[in-house]
């Protein structure tokens, strides 16, 4: 069973940092911050093992450019798959109350 190398954009790391620094700041739970950051990177790891296995995303534009998607508690982790070069690209990191959609069809350049 060959793994899949991980690879997360900029803006997925900044999605990351930004949750973890509200909960933290504005919620005032740092313990929490740091749960959510580290079960997401745990969520994110398991991707190395059949990527494909979780769900395309429900948007057809979204699911036709390959976009999956995964969860961990209230967050979306969007990300693609390359099976030739066996890597997973963390596209986004998005809470669900956040319209992921429209910046998803930002981050692909797609117009709505």
């Amino acid at each position: 069973m060959q793994q899949y190398k991980i690879r997360i954009s900029e803006l997925a790391e900044q999605d990351l940092e930004n949750a973890g620094d509200y909960i933290a700041f504005e919620l005032l739970n740092p313990i929490a911050a740091e749960n959510m950051v580290k079960g997401i990177r745990e969520q994110i790891n398991k991707l190395e093992v059949f990527p494909a296995s979780y769900e395309l995303d429900d948007d057809p534009i979204l699911a036709e450019v390959g976009v999956h998607k995964t969860y961990y508690k209230e967050y979306k982790i969007f990300y693609t798959i390359d099976d030739n070069a066996k890597e997973v690209f963390i596209v986004r990191i998005l809470h669900m109350l956040v319209d992921s959609r429209a910046w998803l069809y930002r981050t692909f350049g797609i117009s709505s």
